[in-house]
């Protein structure tokens, strides 16, 4: 065999037969993307509030907190409690009336900011307690764009830019009328939170604590 014909290129070959299947495969409606979102996000929120009800780890706290921005185990489990009510209630919406195709038609649009009347500025928006009940569930749902709603329950759940599900979210909020730069700034704060502010580690010296007990384990 001469060297020529050992370096010559391959023969050109025919692409593989697509698969007519995946060709004609619909594509998924905006209401069941966002189903499929929402469903993740109860299973991460579950599994969560199940890890810590069952005496996790001290690595497992400590990260915990941080994406928290609080040690009050009590306090997250509630934050995670309001963000799986504010998850089923929003699944059962979307179950009830569908998106539209067309965004601008779309049943969650934003709500329109008029000026308040009589020059006075408009009434903050009042917050949903930890625990929230069903009419403020709904109140919390009613009026707001499914984006909006859906970065609260990642608030809720603690998730941040390392999560597996973040830039799914982050097309989420964007495409369903949400905040998304507000939602990653406020999550950035909370993160730093440890280390911008000292009155965080005057808890008995717990953030030391807690991060000397994960770099050498348990005693």
């Amino acid at each position: 065999m001469s060297a020529a014909s050992a370096t010559a290129a391959p023969p050109n070959r025919p692409d593989p037969t697509p698969d007519p299947a995946a060709a004609h495969a619909p594509t998924p409606s905006r209401t069941t993307r966002l189903l499929g979102l929402l469903r993740k996000l109860i299973e991460y929120g579950l599994e969560l509030a199940n890890s810590l009800q069952q005496s996790p780890a001290v690595t497992t706290l400590l990260t915990v907190a941080v994406h928290f921005g609080t040690r009050d185990i009590a306090l997250i489990l509630s934050r995670i409690t309001r963000g799986l009510q504010l998850a089923n209630a929003l699944e059962a919406k979307l179950i009830r009336h569908p998106l539209r195709e067309t965004v601008t038609q779309d049943f969650f649009r934003a709500p329109v900011h008029r000026k308040p009347r009589s020059g006075r500025p408009a009434a903050p928006r009042p917050k949903l307690p930890d625990v929230p009940t069903p009419e403020e569930i709904a109140a919390a749902l009613r009026d707001r764009s499914a984006g909006d709603v859906i970065a609260d329950i990642c608030r809720d759940l603690g998730i941040v830019p390392a999560h597996p599900l973040w830039r799914e979210i982050m097309r989420a909020v964007t495409e369903f009328g949400g905040n998304f730069v507000r939602l990653f700034k406020g999550t950035m704060a909370r993160l730093f939170a440890w280390s911008t502010d000292p009155s965080r580690r005057k808890d008995d010296g717990w953030a030391e604590r807690w991060v000397q007990a994960a770099a050498t384990g348990p005693p």
